[in-house]
């Protein structure tokens, strides 16, 4: 799940709104039936863990929506988007996975690929703008093992685009791609003297 969301201000009130409208008419309920969006997060652990999270960011952020669980039937979490944090703020530089994202703003698009590499983690990011140049800039300058441009952070293809990501989200090649299947061999050499 997308963690944080980093806006230029010149739109951020328009994404962030939009986001809040979006979120409030997501469906959360029996993952059987296809009128719900989501269902509960994994186990209680990770329940314990979104929701200590929830806790951090009512206190470095504005909450907008969500915010609640109910572990009594199930892990359910409502999704939560937290604004106006800073870009040091727990929230922005950890990774949750879990239905929460925090906002931050940015001065530019050079800001915005500043504040978007300041976390240890680095598994996928996502850049939506129309200006190739950025397009180009992000290619080269935004540190993470999946980038995706003008469409989600998350659904890497499997078997087509190979996943894994920088520095705390993972090293060495990437699942999927040519020689990831390398890393779970051992090498041996033998030698014969006739």
């Amino acid at each position: 799940a997308c963690s944080r969301a980093v806006i230029v201000e010149d739109v951020y009130d328009q994404v962030l709104n939009r986001a809040v409208e979006l979120t409030k008419e997501l469906t959360q309920g029996d993952p059987t039936d296809p009128n719900n969006y989501m269902a509960t997060v994994i186990d209680q652990s990770a329940y314990n863990k979104i929701m200590s999270y929830i806790e951090i960011g009512k206190k470095e952020g504005k909450l907008m929506t969500g915010g609640e669980g109910d572990d009594s039937k199930g892990y359910f979490i409502k999704p939560t988007i937290f604004a106006d944090l800073d870009p040091e703020a727990r929230i922005m530089k950890e990774e949750i996975f879990g239905p929460v994202v925090g906002f931050t703003k940015a001065k530019d698009f050079d800001h915005a690929i500043e504040i978007a590499n300041n976390t240890e983690y680095g598994l996928t990011g996502a850049v939506i703008t129309n200006n190739r140049k950025n397009i180009e800039k992000a290619r080269e300058d935004f540190h993470v093992g999946n980038l995706y441009f003008n469409r989600g952070c998350t659904g890497a293809i499997v078997g087509y685009q190979p996943f894994g990501g920088f520095n705390m989200s993972g090293t060495d090649s990437k699942a999927g791609g040519p020689d990831y299947i390398q890393l779970h061999m051992q090498a041996k050499t033998t030698s014969e003297m006739f």
